[in-house]
């Protein structure tokens, strides 16, 4: 099973021989070779045999979720929210959605909770 970069900007997928792992304080790893970014591994190996590293499983697939507050004239602000889903298959996502106005706020950071508070929503189901 090929190895797949979590971060959600590159998401490689990457076969057994591109991935070097290295043992760190925080555990077992290996950097993506295309962007760098540290991935987690996992030993599953029996104790005091070989090790034998997979990739954790998560929850769900890593989204991408990008709340955002635009200034109005009268001096409010629009809520917006762009979400990319990333697919069940790895290293694959769905087109963009994207909500121009979710509400219009007193201020910029109620707006931004309010966008991520329906990517959340809007992602369980």
């Amino acid at each position: 099973m090929p190895f797949i970069c979590e971060n959600v900007e590159c998401r490689a997928v990457l076969a057994r021989g591109q991935v070097r792992a290295s043992h760190e304080d925080e555990g077992w790893c290996f950097y993506c070779p295309d962007c760098n970014a540290r991935n987690e591994l996992k030993d599953v190996g029996i104790p005091g045999g070989p090790v034998q590293l997979v990739q954790p499983e998560r929850s769900g697939p890593p989204h991408r979720i990008i709340a955002t507050a635009r200034p109005l004239e009268d001096g409010g602000y629009a809520a917006q929210l762009r979400v990319q889903r990333a697919l069940a298959i790895k290293g694959t996502y769905a087109v963009e959605e994207r909500w121009e106005q979710l509400g219009v706020f007193p201020n910029a950071h109620e707006a931004v909770a309010h966008a991520n508070t329906f990517a959340s929503e809007l992602l369980k189901a």
